[in-house]
């Protein structure tokens, strides 16, 4: 079984960057461009792993993680932003903007251990 991840960009060019990037490492990935869209569907909790960009049009990152995490306590959540990571609030992972495809394995490899174990779905 693949890993499942949830993507929050509102930046269609990261959105679909990190989507491939996750895709070519074998995760089955969930793309949404706001926290409003991630929190509207059950579905889209139903994730082993969230990326979330802190800087997002209405609720933003910050508040977007608070309410992953009460709603699914324990979700690995990977922070992706052009912030200085001294902003960042305390996650499992970072992922600096820009990003490469070796950082976004990376990250997952932090905020999943084991990830590559379970396989393509």
């Amino acid at each position: 079984m693949s890993v499942r991840v949830l993507v929050v960009d509102d930046e269609q060019d990261e959105l679909a960057l990190l989507t491939t990037h996750l895709r070519r490492a074998g995760c089955d990935v969930v793309a949404v461009g706001t926290a409003e869209a991630a929190l509207g569907d059950d579905d889209h909790l139903a994730v082993d792993a969230a990326f979330v960009d802190l800087r997002l049009p209405g609720m933003d990152g910050w508040s977007l993680i608070r309410e992953l995490l009460e709603r699914r306590p324990g979700l690995p959540v990977v922070v992706m932003s052009v912030l200085d990571p001294g902003d960042y609030p305390a996650v499992d992972a970072v992922l600096p903007k820009p990003f490469t495809g070796a950082g976004v394995r990376e990250a997952l490899d932090t905020a999943v251990p084991g990830w590559a174990d379970r396989g393509t779905g």
